[in-house]
């Protein structure tokens, strides 16, 4: 309730509120993805312009290798056919239930998906879909919610960064067209992982070749192991 007064009070007294203002501001700016600690968080805004407005949640980008298999000597093994690139997390928000609106976001969100090497829409159209189920793609019409129908202009939107997002630094950005000017704010929050999660994401993506150097070391230790067991018994 305290976020939601100070937002109004800041800007029902600032001298510059004219009719194009277009602003907003986040509840949190440090989210912590942990059992332990609720998610959520409130985006609130002000918009004198009365058209559609989108709002993005953009995530740190992540990538992929594209493999094949290939027989070599008689021998099956696995060749790089390419590689693409994508947000690891991609949330819409509208502020109006348009069929036109979610073309051109999904469009947004394929445009977004980079392939190297043989470009393959299936294969954009294939991550856009296992994405939206794992909650990481999503779009939300209609989700602009008044903070209080007296006061026009001013609204709040309830974000929920689900548990498998990717900690790091998220793009949130709020965008509408104003005539042919399209007006655009930004802001910066931050995804954390608590504990030993983001001690093995950060090494694992930091320190990649490290990495997979321990993994290998790993898992031939353990099968040496599990070979003199077997001896033994």
């Amino acid at each position: 309730m305290l976020n939601i007064l100070s937002f109004i009070f800041v800007f029902l007294f600032s001298s510059c509120l004219d009719s194009k203002n277009f602003s907003f501001d986040v509840s949190r700016n440090l989210i912590y993805l942990d059992k332990n600690f609720d998610p959520t968080f409130n985006i609130f805004g002000y918009n004198n312009i009365n058209n559609e407005i989108f709002l993005k949640i953009k995530g740190p980008t992540q990538s992929v290798i594209l493999q094949k298999k290939k027989k070599i000597f008689n021998i099956w093994t696995w060749k790089r056919s390419g590689k693409f690139t994508f947000p690891s997390l991609f949330h819409f928000y509208t502020n109006k239930l348009s069929q036109t609106s979610e073309f051109k976001i999904k469009k947004q969100m394929f445009d977004e998906i980079k392939v190297f090497g043989k470009d393959n829409d299936n294969l954009k159209r294939d991550l856009i879909e296992n994405k939206m189920k794992s909650q990481l793609f999503l779009i939300k019409n209609d989700s602009f919610e008044d903070i209080d129908k007296n006061i026009k202009g001013f609204f709040k939107i309830p974000v929920n960064i689900p548990f498998n997002a990717n900690p790091g630094k998220y793009l949130i950005s709020l965008e509408t067209l104003n005539g042919n000017e399209i007006v655009k704010k930004e802001k910066i929050i931050f995804i954390k992982k608590p504990g030993i999660n983001s001690f093995i994401y950060k090494f694992a993506h930091q320190l990649s070749l490290l990495y997979g150097l321990f993994c290998a070391i790993i898992a031939i230790s353990l099968g040496l192991a599990a070979g003199y067991f077997f001896r033994r018994i």
